[in-house]
């Protein structure tokens, strides 16, 4: 008699195995992806302030060259 339990857990194993091309460098990525915003996350934290500033300073420049821009076409 053949024990199924032997033969279900092998094509478990060879599930995993074969499929962990796909699957394990996926994760890899993620998990890589995780910690790189995290440690630029923490670098980013001391300057936000800059940074936020300088957004808006280029928002306000943007929109003038728009408006500028827009005026002269007409």
């Amino acid at each position: 008699m053949k024990n199924y339990k032997k033969t279900f857990l092998g094509s478990i194993i060879v599930f995993f195995v074969g499929t962990s091309c796909c699957w394990l460098s996926t994760l890899a990525i993620w998990i890589g992806g995780v910690a790189f915003l995290g440690t630029i996350g923490s670098l980013i934290k001391n300057v936000q302030f800059y940074i936020i500033s300088l957004a808006i300073i280029l928002l306000i420049v943007s929109i003038t060259h728009y408006i500028n821009r827009r005026n002269k076409s007409s």
